[in-house]
C-alpha cells in the first residue's frame, strides 16, 4: 500500500548541530497547548542524583488517571540539563488517518512520579504497525502516536526513579527498553495473576498525541513511559541495533515459548518467517526443539536458518490451504507438538491448528485485529485433544529475560536481524518496505548521535 505522509504548515523537519533532529509547527499547536487545563506551574529541576524533580503552583493539572492509580501524564514544560533554559520540544509520527501519517511537533513534558522520559535512539517497523496503519487496531487509532519497538536512552527520571525491574541503578544517560504498554495492577486481570492481559493496557499507547504527554509511541523524539511500564537498563555489551526488537518481536516469541511449554525435542512449528518468525527460530531451538519455519516467501527463510530453525517450509508450493497443511505434515511426519502461529492472516489460525499434532498446543500470536475470519472446523479440533493458547503482550519481566537472552548468545548477529534502516523523516518507506515484506525488519533510525 502506497502510505500517504503529511507534515503540518511550517513542520519542515531538519537537524541541529547536535544531530538532534528538529522541526517546526503550525498555528494550530496553540490550540492543542490551551486545551490541557494545566495549572501555573514552576520550572522542573534536577537534584544531586540528576532526578527530575516538579514544583506545582496553586493548581494541579486535570488529567490523571481514576484514582488511586498513580497519574501517568501531566503537562509542566521540562527544562533540564541538556537545554538549560530552553522548553524541549521534539518530532512524533502520528496516524492521522488510514493510510496516512503526519509528523506533528509537540513540547515534551516531565515525567510523573513513577515515569521516564526516553530519548528515542531506533524504532522498528513491527508488523502489528501495518495492521494499526490499515486502521485495524481496536484501540490505537487514527490521532494516536505510531510505533511500539525500540530503544532509547534515559533523558529524565520522574521523582522516586532511581532503578529499572531488576534494581539496576538508572541514570540519565543510560539506555533502556521499556514495554509498550501498562499493566495497572488493580484489574481483575491483573489481580488474578494475567498483567500481560490488563484492561487498561494502552491507557497511555492508545491516548492521542494532541494530548500530554504527547510522545506515546516510538515513532519520535521521545517516548514517554509511564509509571507502569516495565522498565530494564541495557547490557554495555548489547548494540542498540542488537536490542532494538527486544519489546515487542523478541518478548513475543519468548512468552509464546513459554506458553506453549516448549521443550527438549520436541517438534515446533513456526508459520512466518518475519521479525518474530527469526526471534522464534532462536529462542525454540535454544529450549533444545527442532524448528520448522514456514513461510510464503522463501527468500525470508535463509534468515530464520541462520537464527536456529533446523528446517525451512517453503508454502508457496502449494495451491491452497489444504496443500499448506499438507506440507507441514509431510515435513514434520505429522507430529507437530507446537505450532506457532505469527502469520496475521485469519487462514493461518486454521492451518496452525490443522498442523498440530493430536494433544499438541497450538499458539496464537499474529492474528491481533478482531472482526477477521476464518473457516474452522469445531469437531475435528474437539476430536484431536489440540489446545490452543493465545499470547497476546507478554508479562514485564518476559522483557528482562529477552534482553538477557540477547546478551547471552553472542553467536547470533542480533544486529542483523534489522535487515534495513530508514532516516526519521522517512518512515513512510519504512511502512511500505514492512507492508511489501520485502524486509524481515524495518529499522528507523532516530537519533544517529547515541
Amino acid at each position: 500500500m502506497m502510505v500517504r505522509v503529511r507534515r503540518r504548515a511550517g513542520g519542515l523537519i531538519g537537524r541541529d548541530q547536535a544531530g538532534r533532529i528538529v522541526g517546526r509547527i503550525g498555528s494550530d499547536r496553540a490550540g492543542w497547548i490551551g486545551s490541557l487545563r494545566a495549572g501555573p506551574a514552576a520550572p522542573p529541576t534536577l537534584n544531586r542524583n540528576r532526578t527530575l524533580v516538579k514544583r506545582w503552583g496553586a493548581r494541579r493539572t486535570s488529567r490523571q488517571l481514576s484514582p488511586p492509580a498513580p497519574p501517568v501524564r501531566d503537562n509542566v514544560p521540562i527544562r533540564i540539563h541538556r537545554f538549560e533554559g530552553e522548553t524541549m520540544r521534539g518530532t512524533t509520527v502520528v496516524l492521522a488517518e488510514p493510510g496516512r501519517i503526519d509528523y506533528q511537533e509537540f513540547e515534551a513534558v516531565a515525567p510523573p512520579p513513577g515515569g521516564i522520559l526516553m530519548r528515542m535512539v531506533r524504532a522498528n517497523v513491527c508488523g502489528s504497525e501495518i495492521h494499526i496503519l490499515k486502521g485495524h487496531h481496536p484501540l490505537v487509532r487514527p490521532g494516536c502516536v505510531l510505533g511500539h519497538e525500540g530503544v532509547g536512552v534515559v533523558e529524565a527520571l520522574g521523582d522516586g526513579v532511581d532503578s529499572d525491574f531488576t534494581g539496576a541503578p538508572l541514570a540519565v544517560g543510560d539506555r533502556i527498553v521499556a514495554t509498550y504498554f501498562q499493566a495497572c495492577r488493580r484489574c481483575p486481570e491483573c489481580n488474578n495473576g494475567t498483567p500481560h492481559i490488563c484492561r487498561n493496557a494502552y491507557t497511555l499507547w492508545g491516548t492521542p498525541a494532541a494530548e500530554a504527554p504527547h510522545f506515546n509511541g516510538t515513532f519520535g523524539t521521545f517516548c514517554a513511559i509511564g509509571p507502569n511500564q516495565a522498565v530494564f537498563k541495557v547490557p554495555d555489551s548489547v548494540t542498540s541495533t542488537a536490542v532494538s526488537s527486544a519489546n515487542c518481536a523478541l518478548s513475543q516469541v519468548y512468552f509464546g515459548c513459554e506458553l506453549g511449554e516448549v521443550s527438549l525435542g520436541q517438534k515446533v512449528v513456526v508459520l512466518g518467517a518475519g521479525g518474530l518468525g527469526v526471534c522464534a527460530s532462536a529462542v525454540a531451538s535454544r529450549m533444545g526443539a527442532e524448528v520448522f519455519v514456514a513461510e510464503m516467501a522463501p527468500a525470508r527463510l535463509d534468515k530464520a536458518l541462520e537464527f536456529g530453525a533446523h528446517h525451512g517450509i517453503d508454502l508457496s508450493q502449494a495451491e491452497d490451504s489444504a496443500g499448506r497443511v499438507e506440507l507441514i505434515r509431510e515435513a514434520t511426519a505429522g507430529s507437530a507438538d507446537v505450532v506457532i502461529d505469527l502469520t496475521g492472516v485469519p487462514d493461518g489460525f486454521t492451518e496452525a491448528v490443522r498442523s498440530t499434532r493430536a494433544g499438541g498446543i497450538m499458539v496464537s500470536i499474529g492474528n491481533i485485529s478482531p472482526n477477521r475470519f476464518t473457516e474452522f472446523d469445531p469437531g475435528l479440533f474437539t476430536r484431536s485433544g489440540a489446545q490452543i493458547r493465545a499470547a497476546i503482550r507478554y508479562p514485564g519481566a518476559t522483557l528482562g529475560r529477552a534482553v538477557r537472552f540477547i546478551a547471552d548468545t553472542p553467536e547470533l548477529d542480533w544486529g542483523h536481524l534489522v535487515d534495513k534502516d530508514f532516516a526519521f523523516d522517512d518512515i513512510g518507506s519504512a511502512l511500505e518496505a514492512a507492508e511489501s515484506r520485502s524486509v524481515t525488519r524495518a529499522g528507523i533510525v532516530i537519533d544517529p548521535s547515541l
